[in-house]
């Protein structure tokens, strides 16, 4: 899940950045970003992910921790702990996915999810878990030119919604590095329309890769950001995926 998003996110390990001049196709923006990591092999070595951060709120306070956990064959573990009031859990061992919230009466409660859950949740948790389809909406995609985005020169890739209204989505790559470094939707509201900014910021090595450290959420000038203070590949111990007893019991009872 995490894992195959970083084909279309990290990249950046180039040595003197050139300005690309002629308008790339969404192929083009896709594979150069795959190159800039390092290459295939880079890639198809990863196969497990943790990362820990925290999000915090304009004025810079914390407000919830994030740890996440994720493997290939589809298992993840992630921790959200709301600072002061507790924490939920969600997860999948890749054939049974989870999750546990508090309950009303101060206990735990747990139960079984789909698939469809489980990825909608690490979305909410991590914004980039869309950009695990992009390859898939080639045909719904169009260059449409350059400007800046977060200080950058950028070419503008744009991405057809799906819907009546749906005004779709844009992503900005940078006509220097070639990162992805942005993402832009508008949403509808009863006040007019709202436009939704995400920078990716605080680029750092990670291993092989160059990883963002920084996720800015910006909505009509009101700033919230996921700062991750740790981010490892190929770390992590296949135990902790393993189901809680009172998941097994729910799968047993099915």
């Amino acid at each position: 899940m995490m894992i195959r998003l970083i084909l279309t996110l990290v990249v950046g390990l180039v040595l003197e950045p050139t300005l690309q001049t002629s308008t790339p196709t969404p192929v083009g923006l896709l594979e150069g970003a795959i190159k800039a990591i390092g290459g295939q092999h880079a890639i198809e070595s990863l196969e497990s992910f943790k990362l820990h951060g925290m999000i915090r709120l304009p004025n810079g306070r914390p407000v919830i921790e994030i740890d996440l956990a994720t493997a290939t064959g589809g298992k993840v573990l992630a921790v959200q702990t709301f600072i002061g009031i507790g924490q939920t859990r969600f997860g999948s061992d890749g054939t049974t996915a989870w999750e546990e919230n508090p309950s009303a009466s101060n206990t735990l409660e747990c139960r079984l999810i789909d698939d469809k859950t489980l990825s909608q949740k690490v979305r909410q948790l991590n914004w980039i878990e869309w950009l695990t389809t992009l390859p898939l909406r080639l045909e719904n995609m169009e260059v449409q030119g350059k400007t800046m985005f977060d200080g950058e020169e950028c070419w503008i890739l744009h991405i057809a919604g799906k819907k009546e209204l749906d005004f779709g989505e844009q992503a900005f790559f940078s006509r220097s590095t070639k990162r992805l470094i942005g993402r832009q939707t508008i949403e509808k509201t009863k006040e007019g329309d709202t436009i939704i900014n995400v920078y990716f910021r605080e680029w750092r090595p990670v291993g092989d890769l160059q990883l963002f450290h920084t996720v800015v959420f910006d909505r009509s000038g009101i700033e919230v950001a996921i700062v991750f203070d740790t981010i490892e590949v190929n770390t992590v111990d296949d135990r902790i995926f393993e189901l809680p007893e009172a998941v097994v019991r729910l799968r047993e009872a099915k």
